[in-house]
This record gives C-alpha cells, structure tokens and sequence, in this order.
C-alpha cells in the first residue's frame, strides 16, 4: 500500500491551465437519460424532454400523457412547464382555454413577479394566446424599480423575448449594463451571484433576446471568453435545469451566428520523451466541432523554472483533414528536463466571429532516462571502533549475503541519481528507504536526505539504538528497498537492496499497535451531573422567614397601639394614582421573585415609575400647601 502512494503522485502529474475545456456533453446527455426513467415532477420532465432534443434525441410522444397528468392547472410555473414539455413533442397539443383563465389572471394581477410574468407570457405564447404587450413591458419597467435582481432582469430578458421585434430591442440594449454586474474571479471567469443557475439562465437570456431583436449580443470578446471558461469548467451540475440552460448555452456558443470561442487543448500525454517526442493540439469550438482552417505558432515555449525560451515562432503542422489537430515536434536533446508553457497563437483563414485566438497555453514537461549510480551500502560500529564494512551496489542487482546488525552498529546508504541525456547528477522529489519485516510485514520507512552541491549525494543513515522504537524493539529479519521517483523521470524505482538481514536489538520487542483499534467504537461517555447541595433543616427556613416578616408585624402593632391617622389623607385623584402606582411596585417586585427576570423588571419598573413620580410629587405639593395654610 505504500508503494502506491509514493509512486501514484509521480504519473498523475497535470497542470490546469486557463484555457476552455470542451463541453462534456456525454455527462449531460448521461443526466437527461438517468433522469428520464424516473421523474416525479412537470419540471424535470420538462428539463429533461428539451435537453435531450437539445442534444439531437427526439422522444416518443408517449410523454405527452405525463405531461397531462402532472401539470398542475392552477399554478402558472407548472403551466409553462407543460407547455415546453409539449413544445419538444411533435404531437403533443395542450388545450389553451383550460389555461387561459390563470394565466390572464397572473398577467393582469399586482402582485405578480418577473419570474411570473416571464411564465405566463411563454405559456400564453406556447399555447397560442395573444397577449397585451404594452400592459407587460410598463408592468416590467415597475417591477425593475422595486426589484433590480441580476435573476430578475434575466426573466425581464426572457420575457422581451417573447414580445416584439421593438420591445426586445429594448431589452437587448441592456444586456452590457448586467454584463457589467457579473462577479469576475481569479480574473479568468465571470459569474453571477447565485452559481451556475442563475449565471446560465441569465446568459442563455441574452442570445434569445438578441436573437429575436436580430441583433448581435452585445458582449466583449474577453468577457465572453470569461463567460464560456466558466460554463466549460462545469464537468458536472446538480440539477436537470442547470444541466438544460448549459446544453442550450454550449450550443449558442458554438453557432457561427454569433461569436465563437476557440478551445484549444493538448491531446497527448503531458510527458515529453523519445517514444513521445510531439505535443497533438486540438482545435476546436467548444463541442469539439472543427472551427475551419487555421495558421497554429507556437510564439514560446519557456521553462517555468528560470523562463529560458527553447522554442520560438515554430509553426504547427495540421494532422487531420478536418484541422481540428495540429503537431508540434518537441523534444531535443538539447532541451533539458522540466517543466514547460507552450505559448500558441491561432489565425483563422477564412474571416468569422472566432475569438480567443491569441494567449493560449499549453503545459508540458520534458522527461529523461535516470540512472541510480556510486551506490554503497555500509555496515559500521557507532563509536567507529571497527573497521566499516562498505558494500558497492549496481542496479538492478541487490546484495545476496546476509547482512547482520547489533544494537552497537548502525546502516548507512549512500547513491546518486544521474541523468543519462545530460550526464549530470540531479535530485528527485521521492527518495525513500524502506524496512519491511518478513515476519509481520510490518513497513518502517526513512527519508533519504540530499547533499549540498551540484552532485547531490543522497543518505539515509540507520542507527539501531536511536531508531530502535521505530521498529518496537523487535529483533528479525527485514528486507531492505530504496524506492525513487520524480514525475520527471520516465521510470520510478523500486530497488530491494537485500532480502536478508538479520537485526538485533538491545531491549525487549514491543508488541505492535494495532492500527484496527483505532476506528473501533469507543466507551460511552456517561455524564455525571454534580449532586444537589445539602439544604439546611426546615426550621432554619422557617425562623429566616419569620425574621423577615417581623417588621411587618411590629408596624401592624403599633399602627394599632397609636391608632390610624387617616385625616391627613388628601383625596382626589393624585393620591388614588399615587397608591395605585405604589401598590404596582410591591407587585412587581413580587413578579419579580415569582416569574420575571430582571432586565424584564428593569423595563416595566421604568413605565411603572412615571406615574409613581408625577402622583407623588403632586400630593408632596398638596400636603405642603396645606402646612403653609396652617401656619
């Protein structure tokens, strides 16, 4: 298992570049034919139906009867579905006055949206209805003031589109303006908030517009490419919608009526070698249809290491009939191992709307031959009291003898790894020495360092005491294997330098871990809530009680020893509101204790408050007036 993952990441070596991608149309014809086994709702029916035929497969109108029994007649959005649904039929007529009452109702109705509108008006126009255009382009040009939404002004689009020449005039005439609200990233594509369903719904908005306008879409070229590099990167979408709006897009990206971005890819392995000495480009629009004829150069080709150009304005030579193919002979032995970006430029023959002809990349990288040379396998004592036992080694042959090592003596390798076209010691990404016990199959692996330098010499360097743990103390017989790789050399390297040798440790073996464990249920964790504190007796309770109660009582019995003095009360409203709001206090207070929280006192304390103060300064003054009178 370790042998896989060192050496997989050696040949699954790519580079993403920023070129388009040829649309996967057999992913989105897959979606539609899984799709179109089991549906359950009007729209995926609908979605299905029209992508497949977008892709070039007519259905049976068998479908028709699906279409009758899952539209839902009171719901404008199911209603246009059925009715594109049917659209894709050749015999599959809906019924227009069993619709025209909601549909009229929607139209005519305030409170419908764009995305309602839009519906209404493409059912209406499937189903033969005649509509009021002037009422529908002042209702849109209300709902735009209230709701400026980049999905909102697309259903305005879709919806121009179904109107007049004039009208959609209009609207083809904003398409730069919500171009321009698109969120642009890594300054290579360009996006709508929303993903990939609302950027396509959107997009495929302006060429219908447009295309009823008959005029061209009104799109930069950059913007456009940004547009299409977006779209291509989508392998894979989630829905059947997304998956329609970007089969119908793919399609108008790929009409010569319009413009046409120029996909160019590489087709050959990325490895440049002697058994593979060219680099294959196709050129193409992004179905992968041949775009015509074309002048291909490669303007550069630099290595990304220091930028040293190797190749300049070569021309590429066309290897299909069709010109979709182009070969461009590569490998030299003077051009050394790396890394490389092809720069090509394209000039179509015929004059067209092709764009995207210029800064195409393309990543390759040159691959050599290695060598494993000077390689020495050396047995010592780790104080160096003896004399070193040095073993040369040759690929592929690996030492017969049993080795022996003690706990006094260490393991040394040492090698160099050449590259046989330039002649000169290189270094490679993976340079591993692995133990593997005979016994347990137990796999210990070292990291072998390189040396300072230009002859970069590599070591790995095993002492039996201070790497003991590493092998748990167990003493056994291993087999000793150095495995290289580098995803610029041709081959990787899986060299067993001996099949016997015997180590022997100091201390006891540990036994192994078992790995197993580790993905095992562990023991339930039981909370432990902390116990109730002891409460004092209830006698302790009582007595705090009474304690708290007994000035109450003491002013109950003197109020009785001296008696009431009411006479001094005024009467009138003021000292009714001032006991009232007095009284609210003590009950709140008592709420408070009860049931309410503080910031919830706090709050109805401040509006109590207000008449407590106003009542009580008002009978304060009365009281006051009358002592004046008195004196």
């Amino acid at each position: 298992m370790m042998i896989i993952f060192i050496i997989l990441p050696i040949f699954s070596w790519s580079v993403v570049v920023a070129n388009l991608n040829v649309a996967n149309l057999n992913g989105l014809k897959a979606q539609f034919q899984t799709a179109i086994k089991s549906f359950s709702d009007i729209s995926s029916l609908h979605y299905t139906l029209a992508g497949i035929k977008e892709l070039g497969v007519q259905l049976p109108d068998s479908y028709c009867d699906n279409i009758n029994k899952l539209v839902d007649k009171s719901n404008v959005e199911s209603i246009y579905h059925a009715t594109e649904a049917s659209k894709t039929l050749v015999n599959c007529k809906l019924p227009a006055e069993d619709y025209r009452a909601i549909l009229t109702a929607v139209l005519q109705s305030e409170d419908s949206k764009t995305a309602e509108i839009y519906f209404a008006v493409r059912s209406s126009v499937n189903l033969g209805l005649t509509v009021d255009e002037s009422k529908i382009e002042k209702r849109l040009n209300l709902l735009a003031k209230t709701d400026d939404s980049v999905v909102s002004q697309g259903y305005a689009l879709l919806t121009g589109a179904q109107l007049s020449q004039t009208i959609a005039k209009s609207y083809a005439d904003t398409i730069n303006d919500l171009v321009q609200q698109a969120d642009e990233i890594d300054g290579s594509i360009l996006q709508y908030e929303g993903g990939i369903g609302a950027t396509a719904l959107i997009f495929n908005a302006f060429y219908e517009v447009a295309e009823k306008a008959g005029v061209p879409v009104k799109i930069d070229s950059k913007q456009l490419i940004k547009f299409a590099t977006y779209f291509s990167s989508k392998r894979h979408v989630a829905t059947l919608r997304s998956a329609y709006y970007l089969t119908k897009i793919f399609k108008h990206l790929s009409d010569n009526k319009n413009q046409v971005p120029v996909v160019v890819s590489r087709i050959s392995p990325s490895a440049i070698s002697p058994q593979n000495p060219s680099v294959l480009v196709s050129v193409t629009n992004i179905l992968g249809q041949p775009v015509g004829e074309m002048s291909v150069v490669a303007e550069s080709a630099k290595r990304k290491e220091d930028g040293v150009v190797v190749i300049s304005k070569q021309k590429l030579i066309s290897k299909a009939s069709d010109f979709s193919v182009y070969e461009l002979p590569f490998y030299d032995t003077k051009i050394p191992r790396g890394f490389y970006t092809i720069h090509l430029t394209l000039t179509a023959r015929n004059e067209g709307k092709l764009i995207g002809l210029t800064d195409n990349m393309i990543d390759v990288k040159v691959t050599s031959e290695g060598s494993i040379e000077n390689v020495e396998l050396t047995v010592s004592d780790r104080d160096n009291t003896a004399q070193a036992k040095t073993y040369k080694l040759s690929y592929p042959n690996g030492q017969t003898d049993k080795l022996e090592l003690d706990y006094h003596q260490k393991l040394t390798i040492k090698f160099q790894i050449k590259d046989k076209q330039s002649g000169e010691f290189v270094r490679v990404q993976q340079a591993f020495l692995r133990f593997t016990n005979k016994k347990s199959n137990k796999e210990i692996i070292y990291l072998a360092e390189p040396s300072d330098g230009a002859n970069s010499q590599y070591k790995v360097e095993v002492d039996l005491i201070t790497n003991a743990n590493d092998f748990r103390h167990q003493s056994d017989t291993y087999e000793v294997v150095l495995i290289l790789g580098d995803s610029l050399l041709q081959t990787a390297y899986e060299w067993k330098l001996n099949n016997n040798v015997q180590l022997t440790f100091h201390e006891d073996s540990l036994a192994d871990k078992d790995h197993q464990k580790l993905y095992l249920p562990r023991p339930e964790i039981i909370h432990q809530f902390r116990e109730d504190e002891k409460r004092p007796p209830n006698v302790v309770s009582l007595v705090f009680s009474a304690l708290t109660a007994l000035p109450l009582l003491v002013l109950l019995i003197l109020w009785l020893k001296l008696g009431f003095n009411l006479a001094g009360l005024p009467l009138g409203l003021s000292p009714l509101g001032f006991h009232i709001s007095h009284a609210a206090v003590f009950a709140l207070m008592f709420f408070y204790w009860k049931c309410l929280n503080m910031f919830q006192t706090v709050r109805y304390l401040a509006l109590v408050s207000i008449p407590l103060f106003l009542f009580g300064h008002r009978v304060l003054s009365t009281l006051a007036a009358r002592r004046e009178k008195k004196v």
